[in-house]
């Protein structure tokens, strides 16, 4: 170890309790600016990934649908072409419509709810929903009789005071309202949570023939849904697919999920990166502190740097102890930032204390999402405008004449 790092150790630990307190006040100023980074990034992060998950994950990357919602019959040759594209994951044939759910609870009376019912055959190709499911099972078949089975969302669920097991009825409601369909009685196989609330509250799952028995459809379809193995290939995928339908099925428009949700997605991310950009300003100021401190050393040590000049110090050396000073400052800062901005993201991820209003957030707690990578950056960052900073006063100490420094302490 040279000669600068004892200097360092004296000035940061050593001399005297303002040189001390000013350091540690600089070292939390840096801890201050990196975990309000780290925390707003991993928020942001988290956001994005809950709306990805939520809208990419329950929904199909690539809806197809006839021209003004018309309905589609002899749909299974057109699944079967559209399976076969090499990034199509699976396909199939999907009844959306809007409808009416009932259910008697005991003491209350009827208890009713708005819901968007999702009529599916095979749901496993086009959707995780499975992976959501909490209570009972997918199972969408038929029970006995005439009554199917549903899956609902838990915030549904809990409106309806129902569980699985629970009978209720089902109103759809088709576009063509001269014919509206009876009540059909269904049975709660399972109920799922996705942690969005528009899909726990509102969204039901029936089996496609349910759907088409309760619509009095026959054999017909709104849309094939379409799962791929890159969610952000769809765009690309979806003109692909155009493109095959176009020879045999002209009228058939596949259109991905960022069309519909993709701004939503990409403002996220730029709110991420403004976020950062302002933030970093915080980090910035943090940094002024280390000018002052090192400035501050510089004026009180100018006897000692003319005494380490005229013994043979290089103006190298000099400078290199200032800027190290500077650097340790701002490492010890990012360290601290790294910790406590990590620790409160994993509290928050593994116990949330901070909840949320489902219904004005669209989700029950604040999202986190740590990434190590932009730990890396914030850390990195930090460094270097630590690192910058500090090289003005290290180059002012390494100016110093010796001669005049001595002269006048």
């Amino acid at each position: 170890m040279g000669y600068e790092w004892t200097i360092i150790r004296r000035h940061l630990f050593s001399v005297g309790r303002r040189m001390g307190l000013t350091t540690i006040i600089a070292i939390i100023g840096v801890g201050l600016g990196v975990g309000a980074l780290v925390i707003t990034l991993s928020v942001m992060n988290g956001y994005a990934d809950m709306i990805f998950d939520r809208q990419v994950g329950i929904n199909p990357h690539i809806t197809v649908r006839r021209p003004y919602s018309e309905r589609i019959e002899n749909y299974a040759p057109i699944v079967q072409l559209l399976e076969k594209h090499p990034e199509v994951v699976g396909a199939n044939p999907v009844i959306e419509t809007e409808g009416y759910i009932l259910n008697k609870v005991k003491d209350v009376g009827t208890v009713t709810s708005g819901v968007l019912v999702r009529g599916v055959d095979g749901i496993v190709k086009s959707s995780d929903i499975v992976h959501h499911i909490t209570e009972g099972k997918m199972e969408l078949t038929r029970i006995e009789g005439n009554t199917f089975g549903i899956v609902i969302g838990k915030t549904l669920a809990e409106k309806l005071g129902a569980s699985t097991g629970s009978k209720i009825r089902l109103l759809t409601a088709p576009k063509d309202l001269t014919n509206i369909p009876p009540l059909r009685q269904y049975v709660i196989t399972g109920i799922f949570e996705t942690g969005f609330y528009e899909f726990d509250a509102s969204l039901i799952y029936v089996s496609l023939s349910a759907a088409q028995r309760d619509l009095q459809w026959g054999d017909l379809a709104t849309g094939i849904q379409v799962r791929l193995v890159n969610a952000f290939e769809a765009d690309r995928v979806s003109v692909e697919l155009r493109e095959t339908l176009a020879e045999t099925h002209a009228d058939m428009f596949p259109t991905s999920w960022m069309y519909a949700q993709g701004n939503l997605y990409a403002w996220i991310q730029l709110q991420k990166w403004a976020s950062f950009v302002v933030l970093s300003l915080i980090v910035v100021v943090a940094g002024f502190n280390i000018i002052s401190i090192l400035t501050m050393a510089v004026n009180e040590r100018r006897r000692e740097i003319g005494i380490l000049k005229a013994m043979g110090a290089a103006p190298k050396s000099i400078a290199q102890i200032f800027s190290r000073e500077g650097l340790i400052i701002g490492a010890s800062g990012v360290l601290l930032g790294n910790i406590l901005g990590g620790g409160l993201c994993w509290i928050q991820k593994v116990y949330a204390p901070i909840s949320l209003s489902g219904d004005i957030y669209f989700i029950n707690a604040l999202p986190v999402t740590i990434n190590i990578l932009d730990f890396a950056m914030i850390s990195a960052l930090a460094l270097l405008l630590c690192l910058v900073f500090a090289r003005w006063p290290a180059k002012r100490a390494a100016k110093l004449d010796p001669i005049e420094a001595i002269r006048y302490e």
